[in-house]
C-alpha cells in the first residue's frame, strides 16, 4: 500500500482544507464558474487596501464577486451605460433604485401599468416611511408634468407595460425629468435589445434578468446600469440590504447573453405572426401587441424599437373563457406565472402579476380576469398557432359571468 509519510496531517484535517488551484499554461475559452464567497486575505496591509479602493479583490460576495462583476460589465456595454450592478431579483433591482433615489418626504412618480409588486412596494411599504406617490399616464408625458412637485426625485415607468404593452413616451417624459434634475428610471425587462432607454434619456435602465436575459427559467436575478454615480450610489444599498445577487445566477445569465440576440429576434418575429394570425380568430375579442397597428402604441413602438417584444396578450372575454384556454393548453403551453423561457408560456394577469392591486386599480388600468398573456418561445410558429387555434375552439360555448 502507498505510504502517507509524506502528509503528517490526519484524515480529518486534509478533508476540511481547501486545495490550492490547478495550475495550467493555458486558460478555458469559457469562463470558469467561481462559486467562492470568502477571500482569502495576505495580510492587514491588504486587507485596508482592498476596503479602502486601493486594490481590488473578493473580501466577501454580498460586497460583490467575479461572477456579478462579470455580468455587470456586459449588461453595461449593452444598455451603453458606464457602470451596472447586479441583485438578487428584478424587484431587488427596483427596490435598490427606491432605496438610493428617495427619502421620507420625498415624492416618486409611478406609471400605471406598472408590475404590480413594483406598486405595492411603493403602496404598502414606502409610503410607511414617508415617501408619496402619484400615478400617471407613461404614453401621455402632460400626464407626467400634472402630477410633479418640488419633492419629485424619481419617476418611474417601463418600456412596455404587462399586460397590455403600452410603449411609454420616453424620450417625452426625459424632456421634463431631466430640466428639472428628477431621475428617470426605466424597467426594461420585457424590451432588452430592442433599445436604449438611457439614449432616450432615461438615467437607470433596469431588467429582470430572470426573464428573457437568463432565457431559462433556471435563475432568478436583477441588474441595474445607469452612470458612476448612481451605481456607486446604489452599490451600497444592496450589499447594506443584502439584496446581492449569487455567483451561480450571474454565470448562468452570462451564458444565456451569448445566445439573447438570436433568441429575441426568433421570439419576437413569433410573436408578430402570432398576433396577426389571432387577431382575426372569431373568439379572440382583442389582441395587444405594439407590432399591430391597432395598437395605440403603434407608431411610437416603430420609432422607438428594433422589434416589437415577445408578449402578446389575448382578451378571450372573462375568467371562465380564459380558464377554458388555459385548460385546454394544458401539456402544450404551459401555465407558468413568468416570462423568457426558450418555450412559449403563458400567464393569467388577474391571478397573478396583478392579484394584489385593487378593483379600481384594474378598472383604471383596463386589466380584467378575460386577459391571457402569452410569453412568446422559440418553436414552430405554425405549431404554436394549431396550439393555440384548438384550445380557443368551442369558446363560444363558455356562458360568459353574470354582469355585477
Amino acid at each position: 500500500m502507498p505510504s502517507d509519510d509524506f502528509n503528517p496531517l490526519r484524515l480529518q484535517t486534509r478533508c476540511a482544507r481547501v486545495q490550492e488551484p490547478v495550475n495550467s499554461a493555458t486558460r478555458p475559452l469559457v469562463p470558469p464558474l467561481s462559486l467562492g464567497v470568502v477571500g482569502v486575505v495576505s495580510d492587514l496591509e491588504q486587507i485596508d487596501a482592498l476596503y479602502e479602493g486601493r486594490a481590488e479583490g473578493l473580501i466577501y460576495a454580498r460586497d460583490g464577486h467575479a461572477e456579478a462583476e462579470r455580468f455587470a460589465r456586459k449588461i453595461a456595454s449593452l444598455e451603453g451605460a458606464e457602470a451596472a450592478w447586479a441583485t438578487g431579483s428584478g424587484m431587488a433591482a427596483e427596490a435598490a433604485v427606491f432605496l438610493a433615489a428617495l427619502s421620507g418626504g420625498d415624492h416618486v412618480a409611478l406609471a400605471e401599468g406598472l408590475y404590480g409588486k413594483t406598486i405595492r412596494l411603493v403602496r404598502d411599504q414606502l409610503t410607511r416611511f414617508g415617501v408619496s406617490y402619484d400615478l400617471f399616464d407613461p404614453t401621455h408625458p402632460k400626464s407626467l408634468e400634472q402630477v410633479l412637485t418640488p419633492a419629485t426625485k424619481l419617476v418611474f415607468v417601463e418600456t412596455i407595460s404587462n399586460p397590455l404593452l403600452r410603449v411609454a413616451d420616453i424620450p417625452g417624459l426625459a424632456a421634463l425629468t431631466r430640466p428639472r434634475g428628477i431621475a428617470l428610471a426605466v424597467d426594461h425587462t420585457f424590451g432588452p435589445l430592442l433599445g436604449r432607454p438611457l439614449t432616450w434619456g432615461a438615467d437607470l435602465v433596469i431588467h429582470s434578468a430572470t426573464k428573457l436575459i437568463g432565457g431559462h427559467s433556471d435563475l432568478t436575478l436583477g441588474v441595474v446600469a445607469g452612470s458612476r454615480g448612481w451605481i456607486d450610489r446604489i452599490a451600497p444599498v444592496v450589499t447594506t440590504f443584502g439584496l446581492s445577487a449569487a455567483p451561480m445566477d450571474c454565470w448562468l445569465a452570462s451564458r444565456g447573453l451569448a445566445t439573447l440576440a438570436l433568441r429575441v429576434e426568433r421570439a419576437c418575429a413569433n410573436a408578430l405572426i402570432l398576433a396577426r394570425r389571432l387577431q382575426t380568430h372569431p373568439q379572440v375579442r382583442a389582441v395587444h401587441y405594439p407590432g399591430l397597428e391597432s395598437h395605440p402604441d403603434h407608431q411610437r413602438a416603430c420609432t422607438l424599437l428594433s422589434g416589437f417584444g415577445a408578449m402578446v396578450t389575448l382578451d378571450v372575454g372573462g375568467r371562465p373563457q380564459a380558464d377554458h384556454v388555459i385548460r385546454r393548453l394544458a401539456g402544450r403551453i404551459p401555465f407558468a406565472p413568468s416570462l423568457g423561457d426558450t418555450a412559449t408560456t403563458l400567464s393569467h394577469p388577474a391571478t397573478t402579476s396583478h392579484r394584489g392591486l385593487r378593483p379600481e386599480d384594474w378598472a383604471r388600468q383596463g386589466i380584467h380576469p378575460g386577459l391571457i398573456r402569452l410569453s412568446i418561445g422559440l418553436e414552430a410558429v405554425d405549431d404554436l398557432t394549431a396550439e393555440l387555434n384548438a384550445a380557443l375552439d368551442g369558446l363560444e360555448a363558455v356562458p360568459l359571468p353574470p354582469s355585477p
